[in-house]
């Protein structure tokens, strides 16, 4: 029987899982209620460049992710 959730078995593996759950614990209510304030930075106000940064920061992590994966698929 295949297991449901599948745990990583590398450093890397658990450091990706890390960052990612924190970046989506960035995005959850807690969090955004701290940075939804009428402050402005470069022009927009903070809740859009906060929603910005969790974006692009989740991106780079799944980009991370995908050449670790590659790299391991290669070996």
């Amino acid at each position: 029987m295949r297991r449901l959730i599948v745990l990583p078995t590398s450093r890397a593996g658990w450091g990706l899982l890390i960052a990612f759950v924190a970046l989506v614990m960035a995005g959850t209510w807690p969090i955004i209620g701290l940075v939804n304030r009428a402050t402005l930075v470069l022009g927009l106000p903070l809740m859009v460049v906060w929603s910005y940064l969790v974006i692009f920061a989740c991106v780079v992590v799944m980009l991370i992710g995908n050449r670790i994966v590659e790299r391991d698929d290669h070996e």
